[in-house]
C-alpha cells in the first residue's frame, strides 16, 4: 500500500506532475488483448519518450469495449511493465458505481498509484447524483481518484459540484477537457489549492505552465509528437521549466504542423465527426514505429486512401523522416 485514503490529496500533489500520456489498447487480428504489444509500448514511451506518466483504458483505449477481466489484465500488465519508473492511472470508468469500486480495488491491490472516473452518462443527471456517484465509490475504495469532466459528452462539472466533490478525502485530481480557458480559469482559483489539475490537451501547455502554474499535463500527443532522438514535449518542458522561455516557445512553435494533423485527423473531445477517430491514432503510432493493431467493434478501421493521406500529413511535417534516422530503440517491436 502506497498511501492510505486520507493521504491522497497529498500523494497526488507529489506524483501528479510533468509530461504524461495515454496510450490505446492493442488487440490481436483474432480480437483478443495484445498483452505483449500493450506492454511493449508502455516501455518504449518510459525508455525512450521519457514520459513520466501513464494513463491507461481511457477512452482513446476503448475502456467501453473491454470486459472488466481484460482491464484488470491491463493493471497488471502496466505495473509490470513500469516497474515502479513511473507513477500510473488505470481508467476504473463505470456507469454500474459497483464495477468501478472493484475495478478501483484491483488497481490499488496490484500496485496502480490512482483511478481515473468519468461522470456517468446514464443515471446521474445533476450535482447531486453525480456527487453520490462519487462519493459511493469514495467511502468504498483506499485509491486516490482522479475526476475527468467532458462536459461536451458527459455531465458537466462545473465550479459548484467541482467543490463539493474536493470535499471527499480521497478525490484528488481533475483531468479538464473543457476547452473554455474561463471555465478553466475558475476551476482552478475553486479547487487548485486541494487537488491536481491537468487541462488534458498539448496546445497550451506551455502557457498553462508559465502563466497559470501547471505542473501536469495528460493527453495522449506526447506519444504521437515525439520518437527517440526527437522530444520537442520534453525538451521545451525543461526549457520552461529552467527559465528559458525563449528557447520553450521556439520548440513549442516548431510543434505547429503536428498539431494541424492532430486536429484534422483526431479530433477533440466531443467534437462533431462522422467516426470515433481510433484507429487514426494506432495507424499513426504505426507509422512512428509503434504497435498500433486493429480497433474493436463499434469502432472501425480506416481505409487504405486515409491510410496513405495520413502518412502523407504526417511525411510533411518532417517527422516520418526522422522515425528513419533514429536511434536504436529499446521498448516497442522494431519497425516492419
Amino acid at each position: 500500500m502506497k498511501y492510505r485514503k486520507r493521504e491522497a490529496k497529498e500523494y497526488a500533489r507529489a506524483q501528479l506532475k510533468g509530461i504524461w500520456t495515454a496510450l490505446p489498447t492493442n488487440f490481436t487480428e483474432d480480437d483478443r488483448l495484445d498483452e505483449v504489444a500493450t506492454a511493449a509500448n508502455l516501455r518504449y514511451c518510459i525508455e525512450d519518450l521519457k514520459i513520466e506518466g501513464h494513463y491507461s483504458l481511457g477512452n482513446v483505449a476503448e475502456f467501453w469495449s473491454m470486459t472488466n477481466e481484460e482491464r484488470k489484465l491491463v493493471h497488471e500488465i502496466n505495473v509490470d511493465a513500469a516497474q515502479g519508473r513511473i507513477p500510473l492511472i488505470a481508467g476504473c470508468h463505470h456507469q454500474n458505481p459497483y464495477e468501478v469500486v472493484d475495478l478501483c480495488n484491483h488497481a490499488f491491490d496490484v500496485g496502480i498509484d490512482f483511478a481515473i472516473v468519468l461522470t456517468p452518462y446514464m443515471g446521474a443527471k445533476s450535482d447531486d447524483a453525480v456527487y453520490e456517484f462519487y462519493r459511493f465509490i469514495g467511502e468504498r475504495t483506499e485509491i486516490g481518484i482522479v475526476l475527468f469532466n467532458i462536459p461536451q459528452v458527459y455531465y458537466p462539472i462545473r465550479v459548484p459540484l467541482a467543490k463539493r466533490l474536493a470535499t471527499i478525502p480521497n478525490i484528488c485530481g481533475f483531468k479538464q477537457a473543457d476547452p473554455m480557458p474561463f471555465a478553466t480559469a475558475s476551476l482552478r482559483a475553486a479547487i487548485g489549492d486541494q487537488i491536481v489539475i491537468s487541462v488534458a490537451d498539448e496546445a497550451p501547455w506551455l502557457y498553462n505552465m508559465t502563466v497559470a502554474d501547471d505542473d501536469w499535463l495528460l493527453n495522449y500527443s506526447p506519444h504521437l509528437y515525439q520518437v527517440p532522438g526527437y522530444l520537442p514535449v520534453h525538451d521545451y518542458t525543461r526549457a520552461a521549466q529552467a527559465g528559458d522561455l525563449k528557447t520553450a516557445t521556439e520548440i513549442a512553435k516548431s510543434l505547429n504542423a503536428l498539431r494541424l494533423v492532430q486536429a484534422k485527423w483526431v479530433s477533440g473531445y466531443g467534437a462533431s465527426q462522422v467516426r470515433l477517430p481510433l484507429h487514426e491514432q494506432k495507424v499513426w503510432m504505426e507509422m512512428l514505429g509503434m504497435t498500433g493493431g486493429p480497433v474493436r467493434c463499434p469502432s472501425t478501421p480506416m481505409d487504405e486512401r486515409s491510410r496513405e493521406e495520413l502518412r502523407a500529413d504526417l511525411e510533411s511535417t518532417g517527422i516520418l523522416a526522422k522515425v528513419r534516422d533514429r536511434p536504436t530503440r529499446t521498448g516497442a517491436a522494431p519497425l516492419a
